[in-house]
């Protein structure tokens, strides 16, 4: 099994509710490394609390730079990127500056509790936005959305039209809210899932993706489990120079 491929994290410092400096998200990227994760995207929160102003994309950029270095001597790929909130300004705009490095694809979440989100318009308004700009949306923790909680079938309905769909590991392992598990497992065991990535943040919210491993083999077995875990629905939508995803150890 290759390393595992982590889509979805917040260890590059960029003034949102991950990581406050350089030296916190590389303790965190040694955590993940020691864990068994090959390639690690940061992916900060691009919303309308978060804009990405020219100086705080300057700053996350030199950011990425100085601590891909560092990561690189411990065996880790760091790729920058972004999570982008289904808000009305992402459709005002070009999301090609937003997409994963080295994939021609946006991560995109799904709209959680705290915005009030009553239903998927304005998600599937976004999700039209990126495919226009020649983008696959890959779409963050469907789990922990209240539509998708009430009815699994929306969420089946976006990966029918070509999206992916990303679980969190914390969700999986319980470590959110029980109705986060209970759809996770649901999502997951339905084959409603395309990766499982960490969305981890701080020290208080690690990269379990070992842990996760372990756990969507119990479920789904193990073949199903390296698939989720290893990036392998990002090699189809990888740029040519970045055709391997996950490298070989």
């Amino acid at each position: 099994m290759s390393g595992f491929v982590d889509v979805h994290s917040h260890m590059i410092p960029s003034g949102d509710d991950g990581v406050r400096s350089v030296d916190e998200g590389l303790a965190l990227l040694r955590e993940a490394a020691r864990r068994g994760t090959s390639v690690q995207y940061g992916t900060p929160h691009a919303n309308d609390t978060h804009p990405v102003t020219p100086a705080r994309r300057a700053r996350t950029e030199a950011a990425h730079e100085q601590m891909a270095g560092v990561a690189a001597a411990f065996g880790l790929e760091l790729r920058l990127g972004w999570e982008l909130a289904p808000e009305p300004w992402l459709l005002d705009v070009d999301p090609t500056p937003y997409r994963l490095a080295g994939l021609r694809a946006a991560l995109l979440e799904f709209p959680l509790p705290h915005t009030g989100a009553r239903d998927l318009r304005v998600l599937t308004a976004c999700v039209e936005h990126l495919e226009s700009a020649g983008l696959v949306p890959i779409l963050a923790h469907p789990e922990r959305s209240r539509p998708v909680q009430d009815a699994l079938h929306l969420a089946a309905a976006f990966r029918e039209r070509g999206c992916l769909l990303q679980l969190n590991a914390s969700s999986l392992l319980g470590h959110d809210d029980d109705r986060s598990r209970v759809a996770g497992v649901a999502l997951l065991t339905d084959g409603l899932c395309d990766l499982v990535a960490s969305d981890a943040h701080r020290a208080a919210r690690p990269p379990y993706l070992d842990a996760a491993h372990a756990l969507v083999t119990e479920l789904v077995g193990p073949d199903d489990a390296d698939r989720l875990l290893t990036g392998a629905a990002l090699e189809a939508i990888a740029e040519q120079e970045d055709a391997e995803v996950a490298p070989r150890r």
